[in-house]
């Protein structure tokens, strides 16, 4: 083999170690950034499941109160139906002692008149 063959075949070796280095260095690259990139691709999934449960127990709570506050309404709404029936007596007492009051003021008039 001739020197200059030599040479070049020595050359083209070198270049070729260096692409190799090159490419194992990229290739070292790609993998830590692949390997980030998993690494925050986890983070957000545990974040968003986390504001998930969050959500979930925020609306799981807000119907219990919804539905605490609608039974209490209810049952003011009754309340109020049963006084309401019982203020009919106190109503017509009320009535008759108006009446009664009318009455006595007729008769004072009709004595002071007389």
């Amino acid at each position: 083999m001739d020197p200059k063959s030599v040479e070049e075949y020595m050359e083209r070796i070198r270049v070729l170690d260096a692409l190799e280095q090159q490419s194992m260095g990229l290739s070292r690259m790609l993998t830590t950034y692949t390997d980030r990139l998993q690494s925050r691709l986890e983070q957000r999934v545990a974040i968003e499941e986390s504001s998930e449960a969050v959500v979930l127990r925020s609306i799981k709570n807000l119907e219990s109160v919804v539905t605490a506050s609608v039974r209490q309404k209810h049952q003011l709404i009754k309340k109020c139906h049963i006084l309401d029936n019982e203020m009919h007596g106190v109503h017509d007492i009320a009535s008759k002692i108006q009446e009664i009051q009318q009455l006595l003021d007729v008769m004072e008039y009709s004595t002071r008149k007389g």
